[in-house]
């Protein structure tokens, strides 16, 4: 989402969630992060625009549940981590 020329806005948001499997896995499982259960994420934005000239801000806050996954790689007993992170940047076109 944007807001004009002088000023725009943005805002984005994600969820990831492991279903698991319908049946009992038999054999070792290859995959990254598989002991996450949920993922989630939201990230607003603001710019500001003069000339050549653009200031950006943004806060990204994102939060995962670890635990043990199960014979069906669902995962059980998590426990949420969060992070929140903070981005400034400055561009100059020419």
């Amino acid at each position: 989402m944007t807001g004009g020329e002088k000023f725009q806005a943005g805002l984005f948001g994600g969820y990831a969630k492991n279903l698991g499997a319908k049946k009992t896995l038999t054999s070792a499982v290859y995959a990254r992060a598989a002991n996450i259960d949920l993922l989630y994420r939201l990230a607003p934005r603001i710019l500001f625009n003069s000339g050549n000239v653009r200031l950006a801000a943004e806060v990204e806050w994102t939060a995962a549940a670890y635990g043990t996954a199960d014979a069906k790689g669902m995962v059980r007993d998590t426990e949420t981590f969060s992070n929140l992170r903070l981005l400034g940047a400055v561009y100059y076109f020419f």
